[in-house]
């Protein structure tokens, strides 16, 4: 039975590791086929409605306990065999991409020949296309024709991800993103949430929970992973289009500004628009962004510069819209308000 969900009221789960020889791990593996059909049930119209209306999705019970189990050996094993490297934010500049490496958070990816072969459970789910056909199926706008895996152990200590979003529409085709939690005996005081903060509404805590399917809008979705304090395993399948879908043209942002309209019909036009929302969404979590930049990753010059960078966005944001934030911020943290200024209009997720 899958159990939905559209919030995070559910149980959680601890880390209980498992160190086995490789040959157990591959004899365990290779047993029998994963049951990849259960996406088909699972992937059902409530979870598109959810990830449509709301921007997120949870689905428990997906496989069962005991092929999670065996997904986790493979994670479980990669790292015993220092097959995982550190993950590292990127952070993209002009000319190119920097990387700022996490504290305590591990991955692999399943390019690498010697990762399919410790892992081909992981690889099977990888070459699978039942998840992406069916989310397509239920949510025609989108055109979800590839798909990407990274196997991620977290080694507790504190170690998370700071506040993001995974895409841009400009930059790449991930459209959605899908991770599969790992974790038996999880308990609140473990940490390691998924946190998502599908604004207007409140800020969801996700607990990591073993046999748990989290899906999220790449692009448009912000969220973290707050510190975790016990080892916490996962894995992140991003599911992309290659073709760019019709995006209706919108003004540019100046000329809605000095367009001459009322401040509640600017606030309408500007809250549809992801990149006015991705802008808000530095301002209103500023602290809370400058925080989990410094809780996810080691000190070094290069934090310092992330940091810089951040307060500086946050100064050129508050400069652009000095005319409306005033409006917006308090419309963008208080559902009722919302809801009057935007008169049934829907933020689009994907």
């Amino acid at each position: 039975m899958f159990l939905v969900h559209a919030s995070n009221r559910s149980r959680a789960v601890l880390l209980h590791r498992v160190c086995l020889p490789q040959q157990i791990v591959v004899h365990l593996s290779t047993l029998a086929e994963i049951p990849l059909e259960r996406f088909q049930t699972a992937i059902s119209p409530v979870v598109c409605r959810s990830l449509q209306q709301q921007g997120y999705a949870v689905v428990d019970n997906l496989f069962g306990p005991v092929w999670s189990s065996k997904l986790k050996q493979e994670l479980e094993w990669l790292k015993e065999q220092g097959k995982m490297r550190l993950n590292s934010t990127h952070l993209v500049k002009q000319g190119g991409t920097e990387l700022l490496e996490k504290q305590h958070v591990y991955e692999a990816e399943l390019q690498d020949a010697e990762v399919q072969q410790v892992a081909p459970l992981c690889q099977r789910l990888n070459e699978d296309s039942t998840m992406r056909t069916m989310l397509s199926l239920f949510m025609p706008h989108l055109r979800l024709d590839s798909q990407a895996i990274k196997l991620q152990c977290n080694a507790g200590n504190g170690g998370c991800f700071p506040l993001h979003y995974d895409s841009d529409e400009q930059v790449d085709g991930r459209r959605v993103t899908a991770i599969f939690y790992l974790n038996t005996d999880w308990q609140p005081s473990h940490g390691g949430q998924l946190q998502l903060f599908p604004f207007p509404d409140d800020p969801v805590a996700i607990a990591p929970i073993a046999d748990r399917l989290v899906l999220f809008s790449s692009c448009r979705m912000l969220h973290r992973v707050l510190p975790s304090l016990k080892e916490r395993y996962c894995f992140t399948i991003w599911l992309s289009q290659s073709r760019r879908m019709h995006v209706e043209s919108t003004p540019p942002l100046g000329h809605i500004l000095q367009s001459g309209h009322d401040s509640l019909q600017q606030a309408s036009q500007l809250l549809l628009r992801p990149d006015v929302r991705h802008h808000l969404s530095k301002l209103i979590y500023a602290e809370e962004w400058a925080k989990s930049i410094q809780e996810s990753h080691p000190v070094s010059e290069a934090r310092s510069a992330t940091l810089a960078k951040h307060w500086n966005d946050v100064n050129k944001i508050k400069e652009a819209l000095h005319n409306v934030q005033n409006i917006l911020l308090p419309v963008m943290q208080n559902r009722k308000q919302y809801d009057e200024v935007m008169a049934g209009k829907r933020t689009a997720w994907f």
